[in-house]
């Protein structure tokens, strides 16, 4: 075969990869690197697993991935580990505690993505691995993406900020899957998301609004949106704010869905990854 028709083959072959595909079968290649816990509120989070790679899965776009590595500057693709872990941990990933880890279908009893510890490898060497399905059908597709959004576009707020909102996490963490009001409340809402008044920068001060987004009414758990409010407003309440962060006095808490907002809004807005309200937990709520 000539090294044109070898050429050829690859970009066939790279025409069936996708994003959130892979392979158990990597010809021997091996990541190293060390395993640690994933640290977001001050407490060790439980899930643990095994350093052994068993895997790795693409994470760059599709239409990366299929690109002529020959006519174009796309030579290479990202992947990350595939993993196994404990039961419990699982159920913390499902749950959307975990931002680390990573779930696609079609792979072995507890095996996830590790998406901390990420690689290049050649399109090349991609093609000569056995390809496998990890996102089936376009809502797996939609959830992952979903899932490596939430944890490589995370907005890096100042420490004091997430120093104040730690409170906060612990009351969401332990209570969105009781069946109390407060865990109802917490269900019915998409995402929080962070509007700050000042440059976050600032040395004097930075008022925040809290922007509640809210699932469509047909979706909550709870409909009445003044019930939602009662219930998450003390929570909000007991925030020790970090000098220079402050509640705005006036508009400290908006609840919202997402027809409500302007553009503006979500765009001059961050979201506030509390885990089970994120990107990953509407994989749990979705499936």
């Amino acid at each position: 075969m000539s090294k044109a028709e070898i050429k050829s083959d690859i970009v066939q072959q790279l025409a069936d990869w996708r994003q959130g595909d892979f392979s158990l079968e990597c010809g021997g290649l091996v990541f190293r690197g060390v395993v640690g816990t994933n640290d977001e509120i001050g407490e060790e989070t439980d899930v643990f697993c095994d350093e052994a790679v068993l895997g790795f899965v693409v994470i760059s776009q599709t239409c990366d991935v299929v690109r002529d590595p020959v006519k174009t500057s796309h030579k290479f693709v990202s992947v990350c580990p595939l993993v196994e872990i404990e039961l419990e941990g699982l159920s913390n990933i499902e749950k959307g505690k975990v931002p680390r880890f990573g779930l696609i279908a079609n792979t072995p009893e507890n095996v996830v993505v590790d998406f901390s510890r990420t690689m290049s490898v050649s399109k090349e060497l991609l093609v000569t691995w056995k390809r496998q399905c990890g996102c089936p059908s376009e809502k797996e597709q939609l959830l992952f993406s979903r899932s490596l959004e939430r944890f490589f576009g995370r907005f890096a707020y100042p420490d004091a900020f997430n120093d104040s909102m730690i409170s906060f996490r612990k009351a969401v963490h332990n209570r969105y899957d009781k069946n109390s009001l407060f865990g109802k409340a917490l269900r019915s809402i998409r995402e929080l998301r962070v509007y700050p008044h000042a440059n976050w920068n600032s040395p004097n001060s930075v008022p925040i609004t809290l922007i509640v987004v809210l699932d469509e009414e047909i979706e909550r758990e709870v409909k009445d949106r003044s019930e939602i409010y009662d219930q998450i407003k003390p929570k909000i309440d007991q925030i020790d704010w970090g000098i220079p962060f402050s509640l705005h006095q006036e508009q400290g808490i908006r609840l919202a869905e997402l027809k409500d907002l302007t553009a503006v809004d979500y765009l001059n807005s961050y979201p506030l990854d509390l885990n089970s309200l994120s990107f990953a937990r509407r994989y749990h709520k979705e499936k």
